[in-house]
């Protein structure tokens, strides 16, 4: 998706959005509209987040943000950055309280079901990180692809 700033000329802004329409076949919309429904999106987040929370959709809204130059949503700060760092280390933390693999822990939750508070949080802890460093290697990985 192409975002085009207000700084652009009419024709370049008319040229960019024809060529993002070529490729990827998309509606046209303007700049500000986008930021009208980015800015929804985000607070729809904050307001759902963690209950309803998909990592794919967080990187999609952080990504939008970044490029359009607004404030990602409050996460983003708290997760440094959505990176791979902070839910690798939130994985390892679950793992040493659990003195198990992130993956046998969160199979075990799903026959047996949590038992205490502490073991729902870790469960959507758990399993959001593992979404989390799945999208962002995803997407890394698409990035680098010519």
């Amino acid at each position: 998706m192409m975002i085009l700033p207000s700084s652009h000329s009419g024709s370049d802004a008319e040229k960019k959005t024809a060529e993002a329409k070529t490729r990827v076949g998309l509606m046209e919309i303007s700049a500000k509209q986008l930021e009208g429904l980015v800015k929804y999106a985000k607070a729809q987040c904050e307001s759902k987040c963690p209950q309803e929370r998909d990592a794919e959709t967080c990187v999609r809204l952080i990504e939008l943000c970044v490029e359009m130059d607004l404030e990602p949503p409050i996460c983003y700060e708290e997760t440094d950055g959505f990176s791979r760092k902070f839910f690798s280390a939130k994985i390892r933390e679950i793992e040493k309280r659990r003195c198990k693999p992130i993956e046998e822990f969160l199979a075990e939750l799903r026959r047996a079901g949590p038992k205490t508070l502490e073991d729902e949080i870790d469960r959507i802890d758990g399993e959001f990180a593992v979404d989390a460093l799945r999208v962002i290697d995803a997407h890394d990985k698409a990035k680098k692809r010519p």
